[in-house]
């Protein structure tokens, strides 16, 4: 049985409760073979690991939420198609998420992320969400904002995943996107273990945070929010 552990922003690069807990369960297990999927930063981390992984560990993969858009040459401005349209408006405007839609759209489809936000139907849909809910807005303000806010989670849909019978995500957030998003293509089994409620403390976060000022802050607790959601429905 391959087990891939999703952690994000510890294990093995950072000591602490939840990195202890995961070194040890691997080493619980050693018949069992184990993936890391790794989420940090940057580039810079890449590899700066503070444990010595259990023989039993046989990959590591790392997803940098911090990144640039690779291997943009020769990629064609991106137009969706209606369902495609429809199920990322539904995203950005918080409603009934088509989640698979949204998964298959980024894994199948050659899409320049840069491309994709300075698009066409990118702007579109915030247009129409800044229409209905933030029109008193600076509207090139909330463009750039919206871009920010959605930038990590495209590479994390981006992100080809290793295969895997069990996903393991030790949070909700982006890991609980990456797990969630493995269910949908491979069939996978998802399990979500809580080591804190991730809303909370990203609420908290961005409720003390300076680089983030007003409304934006509700928009940023909404993300974390939606993503835990997806985790927790699958």
């Amino acid at each position: 049985m391959k087990v891939c552990i999703v952690v994000e922003g510890c294990y093995p690069y950072v000591t602490g409760g939840v990195s202890s807990w995961v070194h040890g369960l691997i080493q619980s297990f050693p018949k069992l073979e184990f993936i890391i999927l790794a989420i940090i930063s940057n580039r810079s981390l890449s590899g700066k690991f503070t444990y010595e992984l259990p023989e039993n560990v046989s990959e590591v993969h790392e997803l940098y939420l911090e990144d640039a858009d690779w291997n943009r040459k020769g990629r064609r401005r991106c137009r969706l198609s209606k369902a495609e349209y429809q199920a990322f408006r539904s995203l950005v405007r918080n409603r009934r998420v088509e989640w698979e839609t949204v998964f298959r759209m980024f894994q199948e489809k050659p899409i320049s992320l840069d491309k994709f936000l300075m698009g066409e139907d990118f702007l579109k849909i915030v247009r129409e969400s800044y229409d209905m809910y933030y029109s008193q807005l600076v509207f090139s303000d909330f463009l750039w904002t919206i871009r920010s806010v959605y930038l990590p989670l495209l590479f994390a849909l981006k992100m080809k995943l290793p295969k895997a019978d069990l996903y393991h995500c030790v949070a909700t957030g982006y890991a609980g996107v990456l797990g969630s998003m493995a269910k949908v293509l491979y069939g996978s089994r998802l399990l979500i273990s809580e080591h804190g409620i991730y809303t909370r403390e990203r609420e908290e976060e961005l409720l003390r945070a300076d680089w983030v000022q007003g409304v934006y802050k509700n928009i940023w607790i909404d993300q974390f929010k939606k993503m835990s959601k997806l985790a927790y429905d699958k």
